[in-house]
């Protein structure tokens, strides 16, 4: 157990703070876009809603470039070179190479797990702050409720109860995580796994997903009524593309983690163990 905790320490102590400060940067971007627009667009010159202001504030263009730094840190801290001294470190380690990558590809969806939930914290609690500036038409109970099911940002972040969103959130996470200890773990022997940055660029821009987006799905006939509205250009109901999105997005999630998954598994470890 000891060798595992010194495995993942190191990961850890190469990558966290930088993970973290990456975060961090990404959200309080996030908050000043929000906040700067929630200042120009009062209710006495705009009633806008929760999702209006999300959409017009762009919120939704800080997630990508954050999402992307973060994948670049996991994958080419310094650890991951051959000839590094970490790199020297990790084959000294009493640890399966197959073994030690998949610990990193964990410990990087965990950071990618943290970097979707402090992104929803954020769009949350600027909600909250918005409310008492809402008119009273647009601050009503179930107007954060609402917002997230009619912003496709909030929904992809928090999609309540569609099922098939989460599934594609959890998978992008251990596709993106796995696919960058595939980088390192292909790096450390002078080859390159680059599946990662085209499914980072990807999610960057394909991430938002409004309600029913999923061919398959449909949409609750409870919620009709709240989108035969004006709310329509913000979900892009009726149009086939976010169903394009959604499967593209969730396709070429499956296909980078089955493909790191093989690379990982299917080289030899710098220990028998």
């Amino acid at each position: 157990m000891r060798r595992y905790c010194s495995v993942l320490g190191l990961a850890a102590r190469c990558t966290f703070w930088k993970v973290l400060a990456a975060t961090l940067l990404s959200c309080g971007a996030e908050a000043a876009l929000f906040l700067t627009t929630l200042a120009r667009w009062g209710p006495e010159r705009n009633p806008m809603s929760l999702e209006g202001l999300l959409f017009h504030s762009r919120v939704f263009l800080c997630f990508g470039p954050g999402l992307v730094l973060v994948c670049a840190l996991l994958a080419l801290w310094e650890g991951t070179g051959s000839g590094s001294q970490t790199g020297y470190t990790v084959r000294r380690l009493r640890v399966g190479e197959s073994r030690l990558t998949l610990l990193w590809g964990g410990y990087g969806v965990l950071c990618l797990v943290l970097y979707w939930a402090a992104h929803l914290g954020t769009v949350l609690a600027l909600c909250a702050a918005a409310m008492p500036h809402l008119s009273e038409g647009a601050a009503s109970p179930l107007a954060l409720f609402l917002a997230c099911w009619r912003s496709p940002y909030l929904h992809a972040l928090l999609p309540l109860k569609d099922v098939w969103l989460w599934g594609r959130n959890l998978l992008l996470c251990a596709a993106l995580g796995l696919g960058t200890a595939a980088f390192s773990h292909e790096r450390r022997h002078g080859h390159r796994a680059w599946g990662w940055i085209p499914l980072a660029l990807g999610a960057a821009l394909l991430f938002p997903l409004p309600m029913g987006a999923f061919p398959f799905q449909g949409l609750d006939p409870a919620f009709l009524p709240y989108l035969e509205t004006e709310v329509e250009v913000y979900t892009g109901s009726g149009s086939p593309v976010p169903g394009l999105m959604a499967f593209l997005l969730t396709g070429g999630s499956a296909a980078v983690l089955i493909n790191a998954a093989l690379m990982i598994c299917g080289r030899e470890p710098f220990y028998e163990n």
